[in-house]
């Protein structure tokens, strides 16, 4: 570059800047419909998790009842069942949405 030049903004080589002209790309994604009850395969897994969690939390207080030796699975039975737990909220409720960038 010659001394009496004035530098470029140019970033990428083509005489233009992407992202930096203050207009959007496009405009936001129209919002979803909002449901009281998921969708047919959500309801499904949600209430087929509340059950595994309902049977891994009954097994886990039963087994940590009947000795001490057995309070580490009733331990790990009750994870697993909070875990299951939470999974089926999440299913219930519609799932977790991992775009939620409203451009998207």
């Amino acid at each position: 570059m010659a001394p009496d030049q004035e530098p470029s903004h140019d970033h990428d080589g083509h005489g233009h800047e992407h992202g930096h002209g203050g207009g959007l790309p496009h405009p936001p994604a129209p919002p979803e419909p909002r449901r009281i009850i998921p969708e047919r395969p959500m309801l499904v897994r949600g209430l087929g998790m509340a059950a595994l969690a309902g049977g891994l939390l009954w097994a886990g207080w039963n087994a940590a009842g009947k000795t001490w030796l057995l309070v580490p699975a009733g331990l790990l039975l009750g994870a697993g069942g909070l875990l299951s737990a939470w999974a089926a909220a999440v299913h219930l409720t519609g799932g977790e949405r991992f775009d939620d960038h409203p451009f998207v």
